[in-house]
């Protein structure tokens, strides 16, 4: 599947389980030329898959934060040439903050796996962290000031998407009708009703009231 993709598909972190060597079936970075700088992204994949899905799903890939092997990544791709370094990561917002601390010479953490939505970039060291929520209900807009390969500074966007003004496209919206009809009369199915004035959500690392919600049950 991975070889089939029309794009990159990243994991400094993802290593073969027998031999404890990264895997040579993912990339651990690519490098892409935006606005005449050489950027480089290095993937970083959801470090505990082993917890959250069944091991017999990969039992030839081991996982783990690994930010010795980060920081290997980062000097590589700096030694090559790269003005901005940029982490496409599934570590979640915690763990990210965590890393950027750690690590050395990350511009640019685009942080997922919680589903955080912030307003603003959240700085550590000289590391920006850019968490845009989740499910397509944001996305951020980065405007980097590199100079002499250093991030001098950045704007920052966060805009929202409103779904019910934009036209889905059509052959996504099939598929997806497709997936959902064997399902629609349980999925569509009334279990309970808040009252008028509360609005169940979930927030990922922040509190909501559905979490609430689980907790009171």
């Amino acid at each position: 599947i991975v070889q089939g993709l029309p794009f990159a598909a990243m994991g400094q972190n993802i290593f073969d389980a027998e031999w404890d060597e990264p895997s040579e079936d993912f990339k651990p970075y690519e490098f892409f030329k935006r606005g005449g700088v050489k950027v480089a992204v290095i993937g970083q994949a959801f470090p505990y898959m082993p917890i959250a899905n069944p091991g017999w799903m990969f039992p030839e890939y081991s996982f783990g934060i690994r930010d010795a092997h980060m920081q290997e990544m980062v000097d590589e791709v700096r030694g090559m040439g790269a003005e901005l370094v940029v982490c496409l990561s599934h570590n979640g917002f915690d763990v990210d903050k965590k890393m950027a601390a750690n690590v050395t010479g990350l511009d640019v953490i685009l942080s997922g796996h919680t589903h955080d939505a912030l307003p603003e970039p959240v700085l550590v060291g000289e590391t920006i962290i850019v968490a845009s929520g989740s499910n397509g209900k944001f996305v951020s807009r980065v405007d980097l000031d590199v100079r002499d390969g250093k991030m001098m500074g950045f704007r920052h966007k966060l805009i929202p998407i409103f779904s019910d003004v934009i036209a889905p496209d059509a052959e996504v919206a099939e598929a997806i009708d497709a997936e959902r009809a064997p399902y629609l009369d349980r999925l569509e199915e009334v279990i309970g009703r808040t009252d008028d004035t509360s609005l169940l959500y979930r927030r990922g690392n922040f509190n909501g009231t559905w979490d609430d919600l689980i907790c009171n049950a």
